[in-house]
């Protein structure tokens, strides 16, 4: 561990490998709340315990990743243009 320490020191690599499990536990952190959520959505025992309102029906069996940019921030999608905003 020690070598691949020393390698990665000396082909300036730490900074980038920092900033990827930086976004990478961003990341896990964003789907275990998704997680979470559909978890506590789906339970009616906990719904009735927490005092949710009665369940939507949509479609969130699917995780998607998120766009992250160079810093492994989440980039912010641009929004639709109206034809009334113009």
């Amino acid at each position: 561990m020690g070598g691949g320490t020393y390698v990665a020191y000396t082909l300036n690599l730490l900074g980038p490998m920092m900033q990827m499990g930086s976004a990478a536990s961003n990341q896990g952190v964003e789907i275990a709340k998704q997680w979470l959520r559909t978890f506590l959505e789906n339970n009616e025992t906990v719904r009735q315990a927490i005092a949710l309102p009665p369940k939507q029906e949509r479609s969130s069996s699917s995780i998607s990743m998120d766009t992250l940019d160079s810093g492994g921030k989440k980039k912010h999608q641009p929004h639709p243009v109206d034809d009334d905003d113009i």
